[in-house]
């Protein structure tokens, strides 16, 4: 019983201590108030009792959250399987499932790096193992991202 114990708070730990993310309600609204501040719409798909997706935002999403220089680079949502109806990029409430599966994500946590029209500005990143390197490949997707957008 005490390693089951330990096992959970060590899984879930990182969930009760993150920083919260704002959840995506309207993708159209959320993503051209971002476009319009020359920021890219970082849409994080999660999933309920993902233990990687909780490691993610304890140590990247959170800290992020914290950091002005990546606010005023990124806009960032959750979107959840498990979410409900959210407003779609072309004005459509759907549930969330179909627009997580219109993008094709396989597994979680991914993060989109999009514009304002939800099309995708650099590749994406899916899973989520530990901090090495993490950082780097995230950078360098933001700066692509940010690239493309602010040349348009």
């Amino acid at each position: 019983m005490k390693v089951l114990l330990t096992i959970i708070v060590v899984l879930y730990l990182p969930v009760l201590t993150a920083e919260p993310i704002s959840a995506a309600n309207n993708l159209a609204a959320e993503s051209g108030l971002a476009a319009s501040q020359d920021r890219v719409y970082l849409l994080y798909i999660s999933r309920l009792n993902c233990p990687y997706c909780a490691l993610l935002k304890k140590n990247v999403l959170s800290p992020m959250l914290n950091n002005d220089s990546y606010l005023a680079q990124v806009e960032l949502r959750e979107l959840s399987w498990e979410g409900g109806r959210v407003v779609d990029f072309d004005q459509q409430v759907r549930m969330s499932i179909k627009i997580i599966r219109r993008y094709l994500v396989a597994g979680t946590p991914t993060l989109l790096f999009l514009d304002e029209s939800g099309h995708e500005l650099s590749e994406r990143m899916t899973g989520y193992h530990s901090e090495d390197f993490y950082w780097h490949y995230f950078d360098k997707a933001i700066k692509t991202a940010r690239g493309k957008l602010l040349r348009r």
